[in-house]
């Protein structure tokens, strides 16, 4: 099972993309292009899908790392994170306004 299990040509499409811009906290802290994982969005205990994710360091604003400095989203959703960084949706909105895609259903 690769990562792209399940996904149709737009959900590909938006992986590279985010892929490519790299951790979107590591962005907004100044520091452009840090690798990052994809982190799918989950509300209401359910998993959005592949076009509501984004890409965020691992470990370090994914998954907590002690030696990283950086305030992570996980474990639980992190208020820390949340008011430094913006709301899961609020940067979801952000990237694909940046990148120039229209995910609106």
């Amino acid at each position: 099972m690769g990562p792209t299990r399940g996904q149709n040509a737009q959900d590909r499409r938006w992986r590279a993309a985010i892929m490519e811009f790299g951790c979107v906290a590591c962005w907004i802290d100044g520091n452009a292009g840090v690798p990052a994982a994809q982190h799918h969005i989950v509300e209401w205990g359910q998993r959005l899908g592949h076009l509501y994710s984004l890409p965020l360091c691992d470990p370090g604003h994914h998954q907590p790392d002690s030696r990283s400095g950086k305030i992570a989203l996980h474990p639980g959703r992190n208020p820390l994170f949340t008011s430094v960084y913006g709301t899961e949706r609020q940067l979801l909105d952000m990237l694909q306004r940046m990148l120039g895609f229209d995910l609106t259903p």
